[in-house]
Order: structure tokens, then sequence, then C-alpha cells
């Protein structure tokens, strides 16, 4: 069986790190190639310590190459025909995405806090509550949405999801981390209301996680 982590290109270099089971990793493919450990079986550990070392494979990758695109855990093959349609098979895409992310890190950030309880203070009624904190709301989206435009502006790419809060993931050129983080800095201090969570730097998995 074999266990893709990442595409990179042929010339990419490859850390001397372990894989999932201890397994050693390896390129396999020419032009653009697959990071990849073979297994004579299915792992058979704890799931989640195997996700973290595949994640350590990609995270291991990034630091020394300018395109990483991950692979999503749990990507195998049962040989090496399989996995060569598959180089075949999606050789441009995977080349498109390689240079869409070249010098890349991926920055997220949340956003998330409670409503004021000035909004029922305020209210006389049931509706008059809902009418004043759905305006809470509102006010509280435009602020967060002037944070996410200040980062876009910075990033190559971004995706944005607002369920449960906002969440923000940033496709930021390596020089523009620190002037990421700054607006971030900026943001907390300039609103003490709000809970602000900013991770990374990663590698692109929101633009170039896939699966194989």
């Amino acid at each position: 069986m074999i266990r893709v982590y990442a595409f990179v290109h042929e010339a990419a270099r490859v850390p001397e790190i372990a894989g999932v089971d201890g397994a050693p990793i390896e390129q396999h493919g020419r032009g653009v190639s697959a990071v990849v450990s073979r297994h004579e079986r299915a792992a058979a550990g704890d799931p989640r310590h195997e996700a973290v070392a595949h994640g350590l494979v990609v995270e291991a990758l990034a630091s020394v190459n300018d395109a990483v695109l991950p692979v999503r855990f749990g990507e195998t093959f049962a040989d090496n025909q399989a996995l060569d349609a598959i180089l075949r098979d999606r050789d441009d895409e995977i080349r498109a995405t390689l240079a869409r992310v070249c010098g890349c890190v991926e920055l997220g950030v949340r956003v998330a806090g409670a409503v004021p309880q000035r909004a029922a203070a305020a209210a006389e009624s049931g509706t008059g509550y809902m009418e004043a904190r759905l305006a809470l709301l509102a006010e509280r989206d435009t602020v967060v949405h002037g944070l996410h435009d200040e980062l876009r502006a910075l990033a190559r790419d971004a995706v944005q999801s607002e369920r449960g809060g906002f969440e923000g993931a940033y496709l930021v050129e390596r020089p523009r981390i620190e002037a990421a983080y700054e607006v971030v800095q900026r943001f907390t201090a300039a609103h003490r209301e709000l809970t602000i969570v900013c991770t990374g730097p990663w590698a692109p998995y929101s633009f170039g996680g896939t699966r194989a």
C-alpha cells in the first residue's frame, strides 16, 4: 500500500522525517511527483497519531520547498500503477496548483465574540430585543469584514466562512507574513470584546489541499 502526503516538483527537497508508522518517505514520479511512504498493510494504530505524522511530513516538506501541494490525510494507492495513473491524468492540474501556491503559506484567522448585552437592556419587547441583537450582529460583521479586507489585500488568495462565527484562510507570500500578523494585532487591540485567533503559517491546505 502506498500512502501519499503531498505533490511536489521532481527537484523538490525531501527532508529526513518518518511518515505514518515510522515508514521512510520518498518521491515517486517525474516532473510532478508524489511524496509517499510504502506499507505492507493498512495502518492499525491510532488514527489521530497517524494524522499528526501525516501533517508533520507535509509541514517538513513546506519548510524546505517553495511549492508543496498537500494531500488530505488517508489517501492511499494499491500500487505504483494506480498512483502513476493519477500523476499522468492530473499533471496539468497539479502543475497549475503548485504554481498558485509557490512561495506562499497559509494563515488562518478565527473571530468569535458574544453580542453585547445592551441589546437586551435597551429592548422593551421580545421583538425589540431581536431587532437590536440583529443590528449588533450586523455591526460586528461589518467590523470583522474590515479585517478580512485588510488581510485579503495582503494575500494572493483567500477563503472565508461564517458558520458559527468568522473564519478566514489567507494564502500569503512569505515576505508578507509579518505584515499580516501586524494587521491582526492592531485589530485585536482595537476590539477587545472579540476573541481573535490567528494560526499558521502552515502548508496551504485550504488552497492546495487535495484528494489524490
